[in-house]
């Protein structure tokens, strides 16, 4: 019995320590202009004018429209990326913490 709230203890510590890697990501880029301050219906001058010009833009081939990538940091020795997708008007419609090439190929 002792074994198994062992396993069961040890079993939640895993799941709780586990989100706090993605908690930690945002939290430390959470102050970066592209991911504070641009919202979604923005258009792409207002997107420039807030996070500058985006490190690559695609036309995505799944999804619809266009993606802006923005390098905001660096993390674990690789560079964090922040995807901003437009719409075919040219307006946000969504965005996050992974590049445009991550998103379009599953762009839910």
């Amino acid at each position: 019995m002792k074994n198994n709230r062992l396993i069961l203890c040890a079993a939640a510590a895993l799941v709780i320590l586990s989100g706090c890697t993605a908690y930690d990501r945002a939290a430390s880029f959470v102050n970066e202009p592209v991911v504070k301050d641009v919202k979604t219906g923005m258009t792409k001058e207002q997107v420039r004018q807030i996070a500058g010009p985006p490190s690559t833009e695609i036309t995505m081939v799944h999804a619809r429209g266009t993606c802006s990538t923005y390098v905001i940091g660096q993390r674990d020795g690789k560079l964090q990326t922040y995807f901003v997708s437009f719409n075919d008007t040219g307006h946000v419609m969504n965005k996050g913490f992974q590049s445009c090439e991550e998103y379009d190929s599953n762009p839910s």
